[in-house]
């Protein structure tokens, strides 16, 4: 049924095949989410069966809304990554649904444009990072220096930061090491960690999955329920509400939240979208469970000031990355 609907999409006229693209991407937006197997290979289908025959705009269309789309599949995103850069840029940095070895293909075959794109995207591969770096540019090889969610050996990063001037280059090796740091205090264990006492969960006035169900209806901001939870003293419910935003597992975000040190949940928040506000407020509270004087939460909400969201981001993904291969490997 599938093939047979893929060849009528193809010998339609191209007004309908605009409306097409126009229907089914407007539908698969609405409708992943909901995960309907059958479903969502139909949708998958249809785009790739006409993706070759369509204008330049219908294609920019698909990349739009697909990119952050999870669902799409990786033979239509790898699509969209091999055509022109404009229509490419985003699925190539952005999209979850090309795999390591989709990547590895355009690493090797496309151009300097497009591994460039590539070396934008929040997590890499070491395997990837040595591909960009032996075919790249000096382009390519600086956004590789500069994105701390390339992995890559000590090797392969002098090759790229003896590249960069040397203050730079200086700055890039600092923040390399405070994440290497930060990476290694991930997987202690919390008995080898300097950390509080356990946080408790404890009565809220307003539930966490309220108050995520207020912010996935636009009625309340992620801002306005940290704060709220802050104000009400409650790390729990905060962790919480972490994790989902995060998607980091809860254990790991609670053993974050209760270390003397702060790198690791500074960098959980903001990658997360924790504003400054919000942020004072986890100070506060977590000065107030850590016994700790305010002096202490004014240096961190210094620190987090000046804390880059895009390495953030980075940076939790790399965390995500290392644990589900810890994970993996322990299964």
């Amino acid at each position: 049924m599938l093939d047979s609907l893929i060849e009528q999409a193809k010998d339609i006229s191209s007004d309908k095949q605009k409306k097409l693209v126009e229907h089914v991407t407007a539908q698969f937006v609405e409708r992943a989410s909901l995960q309907r197997r059958e479903e969502i290979e139909t949708y998958n289908g249809i785009l790739e069966g006409v993706y070759d025959k369509l204008p330049p705009e219908d294609r920019q269309k698909i990349s739009d809304r697909l990119t952050d789309v999870e669902a799409t599949s990786s033979v239509l995103a790898a699509k969209v990554a091999r055509d022109d850069l404009p229509i490419a840029r985003r699925m190539i940095s952005e999209s979850k649904s090309l795999k390591e070895n989709d990547l590895l293909k355009l690493a090797a075959e496309t151009s300097q444009e497009h591994m460039l794109e590539i070396a934008k995207r929040d997590h890499l591969s070491s395997r990837l990072t040595k591909k960009l770096i032996d075919r790249g540019g000096k382009a390519v090889h600086k956004s590789l220096a500069l994105n701390l969610g390339a992995e890559m050996t000590a090797e392969d990063f002098e090759r790229v930061v003896k590249e960069l001037p040397k203050q730079m280059g200086d700055k890039v090796r600092h923040l390399r090491k405070s994440n290497e740091q930060l990476l290694e205090d991930l997987f202690k264990d919390d008995s080898e960690a300097m950390t509080g006492a356990p946080i408790e969960k404890k009565e809220a006035r307003i539930p966490v999955r309220q108050w995520m169900m207020g912010i996935k209806s636009g009625q309340v901001t992620l801002t306005k329920a940290i704060s709220q939870m802050a104000m009400e003293k409650n790390l729990y419910d905060i962790t919480l509400m972490l994790s989902v935003v995060s998607g980091l597992e809860h254990k790991h975000v609670l053993s974050l939240m209760n270390r003397f040190d702060s790198s690791g949940i500074a960098t959980l928040c903001r990658a997360s979208g924790i504003d400054d506000t919000a942020y004072s407020g986890i100070c506060t509270c977590r000065c107030h469970h850590l016994k700790f004087p305010t002096s202490t939460g004014n240096k961190w909400l210094t620190n987090y000031h000046v804390l880059d969201p895009t390495d953030a981001k980075r940076l939790l993904e790399l965390m995500k990355y290392k644990l589900t291969s810890v994970n993996g490997e322990a299964a």
